[in-house]
């Protein structure tokens, strides 16, 4: 019984001929897949590949990304683009608030679900509750808040997720991000979450900045539900009314309705860069995101002022 492909074939059957989706037992990479299925194939339906094992997966600047078979999500979708439509270069962050919320969602309610008691045998008030369902009811209120901010997402497309330090502030890293191919007549959106590997199963040198789903939340979570609400997500808002209507370049306003749960969501302010500009390297800290033009303000030392449209301009710290 393989569920990654049952999900697949649930979503197919539910979508019937509206998006096609191809599940493989392992690839080395699903965006080049997908690119080589419209070269062949001659779609002109929307195609999502997705598979159990990726080893030569790929992220931002051609950099390695790691993923545990059987444990993590990693598709890639490909959209046909007819009659010059063109994707709104603002869809990266649109798709980390499509992507940061159906993990929000599917967190919360499989922390409900696992909740120690359920909520209808709460005995209402802390004067009739004995000493053990105080801790308990605190427990799970503490989830639900957790729940909410848990999730985070940062300029200019990755998921990141949040565990409790020692002193009790939430410390924020990648667990996921998104990665988009504009093609001519093609969009190939690629899409990478640790969902329920383990951070010590990576390379040691990427402890300090990566993390997965289940090591911030404690538990495992249901991998296939996830990756299906992601989907449907995605289809609903990209290729349900028109491919990318409300997000392409001509017109955006699907992206402007987005902007406060980009606001709710964003981590990037305090981020820590080296900027490459005119032969120089200048240390640099993110300031904020104008989300009308979907560029980075960062701030050097001295507090001069940078815009930074494009990531490949920069270096983590």
């Amino acid at each position: 019984m393989n569920k990654l492909l049952d999900a697949t074939a649930s979503l197919a059957a539910r979508l019937d001929g509206r998006m096609l989706l191809q599940y493989v037992e392992s690839c080395p990479s699903t965006s080049e897949l997908v690119k080589e299925q419209f070269a062949v194939r001659g779609l002109t339906e929307p195609l999502l590949v997705c598979t159990d094992a990726q080893p030569e997966g790929r992220g931002t600047r051609g950099r390695s990304w790691s993923m545990q078979p059987g444990q993590d999500i990693a598709f890639s979708l490909g959209l046909p683009l007819t009659n010059g439509l063109e994707p709104s270069p603002r869809l990266p962050l649109a798709l980390s608030v499509l992507l940061g919320q159906s993990l929000s969602n599917l967190v919360r309610e499989q922390w409900r679900a696992a909740r120690i008691y359920q909520q209808e045998d709460d005995p209402g008030g802390d004067g009739n509750a004995t000493t053990g369902e105080r801790v308990t009811r605190a427990i799970n209120e503490a989830r639900d808040s957790l729940a909410s901010s848990i999730c985070a997402i940062k300029w200019p497309n990755d998921l990141l997720m949040a565990r409790r330090d020692s002193d009790g502030e939430l410390l924020y890293r990648k667990c996921g991000g998104i990665l988009t191919e504009h093609l001519p007549g093609l969009l190939v959106i690629g899409i990478g979450l640790n969902v329920n590997s383990t951070a010590s199963a990576f390379a040691l040198e990427l402890h300090d900045r990566l993390t997965t789903v289940r090591d911030c939340c404690g538990m495992q979570l249901d991998r296939e539900a996830l990756f299906s609400g992601i989907v449907m997500r995605l289809y609903g808002k990209l290729v349900f009314n028109g491919i990318l209507q409300g997000f392409s370049a001509a017109d955006d306003s699907a992206i402007r309705e987005l902007e406060p749960d980009w606001r709710e969501l964003d981590r990037s302010a305090g981020q820590r860069w080296l900027l490459n500009r005119e032969g120089k390297t200048i240390p640099v800290t993110a300031t904020h995101v104008d989300f009308a033009s979907g560029h980075l303000y960062v701030q050097d030392e001295a507090g001069n002022q940078y815009e930074i449209e494009s990531y490949s301009e920069l270096e983590s710290q």
